[in-house]
C-alpha cells in the first residue's frame, strides 16, 4: 500500500489500506510502512547520485532491489512534495497512536496527501 501511495495510485492505496484493516493489520503497523515508504524517498534524495543501489544499501538500511524501486518512485517526486507527505504522515502517526477519534479515517488522509503530493512544486 505504501509503494502504491508513493507511486501515485489512490485507489488501488486505499483498496490495500482497507483490506488491510479488515483482516486486522494494526493502524500503528500501517503508518509505519507509510513512514518508511516517503522516508526512504527522502534519504535517497540527498544520497550522492553515482553511488550503486550496493553501496547504497548500507547507508539507507534497505536493500538494493528497494533502492532500485526508490530511485524509480522519485523521479516523480520533488523535495517539497516529499516534505509535505512527510508532514503528513506524521499527522497520521500522531492520530493512529491517539490523538484522533478514528485510525482508518487518519490513515486515508494520509495517503491522499502522499498521492496528491507526488510531482508538486
Amino acid at each position: 500500500m505504501a509503494d502504491r501511495a508513493v507511486e501515485g495510485r489512490l485507489a488501488e492505496a486505499l483498496e490495500l489500506l482497507r483490506w488491510a484493516l479488515a483482516v486486522g493489520v494494526s493502524p500503528v503497523l500501517v503508518s509505519s510502512a507509510l513512514a518508511q515508504g516517503v522516508r526512504l524517498l527522502g534519504r535517497l534524495g540527498g544520497a550522492p547520485r553515482g553511488k550503486s543501489s550496493a553501496a547504497l544499501a548500507g547507508d539507507l538500511g534497505a536493500p538494493p532491489w528497494k533502492i532500485d524501486k526508490a530511485r524509480q518512485q522519485l523521479r516523480h517526486w520533488t523535495p517539497e512534495g516529499i516534505a509535505r507527505a512527510l508532514a503528513a504522515v506524521a499527522e497520521a502517526d500522531a492520530q493512529v497512536k491517539g490523538e484522533g477519534a478514528s485510525a482508518g479515517f487518519a490513515l486515508e488522509e494520509a495517503i491522499r496527501a502522499i498521492t496528491a503530493n507526488r510531482g508538486t512544486r
